[in-house]
């Protein structure tokens, strides 16, 4: 006769059974769930704008935002939604202007708005050569409630600001792959490229516009206006923590005055390894332009370069400037297209070598 075998063990086998049972099945759930988790990983390695768009939402960001591309913002750029997200009509026209513009030749590629009108371009090529291009100079939009308090004119504020040079350097990130950061918003009411203290000017701080309002910003109007400014930060952290470029390229134009050159590389910030490359540039420019390059005249790289320098130490990030009379008559209020479009055609060669 078979001996039983007693009741604990028994029951202590078949626990052990379940025990079993459910390990397996927790493993082929963990097996799965890490196949998952590979495949999530890889497609946001090979998509980093979806990891972008979700550090907005953690950084409390996704509500200053639209994201989508640029066929879907031309399709409802009319909207009564997307007209009221922006601050102003004004401000929704000159993004509106821009969307009709580039929908036609890159209708795919990802497009990010602010309140405020900073426009992010995303044409990024994993494992490709891929620039982050900045004109933060060329906005010329200014909210009423600064406008109201300014005493310069309109046309001194045009003249002063880097007119087209969205359109002379965008082509570069569009054509050839990366992130364009383009604000609309006038450097007068908010300068990004300085520190946060110096952002906003003030009456007898800049060169060559000396009285700037006729009443000076409260408090209170300055926090609203460096919001924007908190902003525009908070996109570019995001930026480099989840993307990975090659270049950094700060694009700019400056008004014709003594002893300017007619281009300009910045270089402070570039390290010293990269020199051949910036020669290369400049006799690639010299070639395409038939004008000279000068180096650090009369700008060696502002507060931005060196802002992301200390992110990437290794990287090459530089700054250009373009003098106005290259593209625009004498007083700086009007375009010559013809010049400014071959001066762009000219830009997109500078890394060809």
């Amino acid at each position: 006769m078979k001996e039983k075998k007693p009741v604990w063990l028994r029951t202590s086998v078949k626990v052990l059974d379940k025990i079993g049972e459910t390990v397996v099945k927790q493993k082929k759930h963990y097996d799965v769930a890490m196949q998952e988790f590979k495949k999530i990983s890889d497609k946001v390695e090979r998509h980093p704008h979806l990891s972008f768009i979700s550090l907005l939402g953690a950084n409390k960001l996704i509500g200053d935002v639209l994201d989508n591309n640029l066929a879907y913002f031309f399709k409802n750029r009319d909207s009564y939604w997307f007209k009221k997200f922006f601050e102003d009509e004004e401000l929704h026209e000159l993004v509106k202007e821009d969307i009709e513009f580039y929908h036609k030749k890159f209708p795919g590629i990802r497009l990010t708005l602010t309140k405020d009108g900073t426009m992010i371009y995303d044409n990024y090529h994993p494992n490709h050569f891929n620039i982050l291009l900045l004109t933060v100079h060329g906005g010329t939009w200014i909210p009423d409630f600064v406008n109201e308090l300014m005493s310069v004119s309109k046309a001194i504020v045009y003249s002063e600001e880097d007119i087209a040079t969205d359109l002379i350097y965008g082509p570069l990130v569009l054509e050839k792959g990366g992130i364009w950061i383009n604000t609309k918003q006038s450097r007068f009411v908010c300068d990004f490229n300085r520190m946060p203290g110096r952002a906003i000017y003030s009456n007898n701080s800049e060169a060559r516009v000396k009285n700037i309002w006729h009443e000076e910003l409260k408090a209170k109007e300055k926090a609203r206006i460096m919001k924007s400014y908190h902003r525009f930060y908070q996109l570019l952290d995001t930026l480099i923590g989840t993307y990975r470029f090659n270049i950094v390229f700060d694009g700019h134009s400056m008004v014709d005055e003594k002893g300017r050159p007619a281009l300009s590389f910045g270089v402070k910030f570039v390290p010293q390894f990269y020199g051949p490359i910036v020669a290369e540039m400049r006799r690639t420019l010299m070639r395409e332009t038939k004008k000279d390059v000068e180096i650090n005249t009369p700008y060696s790289g502002g507060y931005i370069l060196e802002y992301l320098s200390g992110h990437f130490p290794d990287i090459f990030i530089f700054s250009m400037e373009i003098n106005k009379r290259l593209y625009m008559d004498k007083e700086g209020l009007h375009l010559r297209k013809r010049d400014m479009w071959n001066l762009s055609k000219a830009v997109l060669k500078i890394f060809d070598f």
